[in-house]
């Protein structure tokens, strides 16, 4: 397959929700470059996520519409997310993001909880980074090791 198709498709498969960064393993494996590979995922997923940390204004203002009361209260797993959310902060919502909950529902939660949109989108950013590098670093060792 072309080179610039694949990177399509790993830019693509990078703002799909819990498939995110998890692209790069796969890409890395069928031989393409881990630096691109890691740098494209990193781009589709980061802007994604500031998409979704710029929507959520409107998304909070219809939620208190809709239900009366803010995200978190009255549901038992909107206690859990904020619980969380209050004992490891924006950095520890963003950096079990692509794990747990997938990174945009750990975004919209930051956001909605309260948190700064600009703190969460330098979160956002920064566990992106740092999960695009290990992943494709990771896969790549692991190439190198069986080939």
């Amino acid at each position: 397959m072309n080179d610039v198709l694949t990177h399509l498709l790993v830019l693509a498969c990078s703002v799909v929700p819990w498939l995110e960064l998890f692209v790069i393993p796969p890409a890395v494996a069928m031989g393409l470059n881990p630096v691109t590979v890691a740098v494209v995922a990193f781009i589709g997923n980061t802007a994604a996520a500031v998409a979704v940390i710029s929507g959520s204004a409107r998304l909070l203002e219809w939620w208190e519409r809709r239900r009366g009361r803010p995200i978190g209260e009255g549901s038992r797993s909107g206690a859990r997310v904020r619980k969380a959310f209050e004992r490891f902060g924006v950095p520890g919502l963003a950096l079990q993001g692509p794990f747990l909950s997938g990174m945009y529902f750990a975004v919209l939660f930051a956001v909605l909880l309260g948190a700064p949109r600009h703190k969460v989108a330098f979160w956002t950013t920064v566990s992106n980074a740092l999960w695009a590098i290990a992943l494709a670093a990771t896969t790549a060792a692991g190439v190198e090791l069986f080939t």
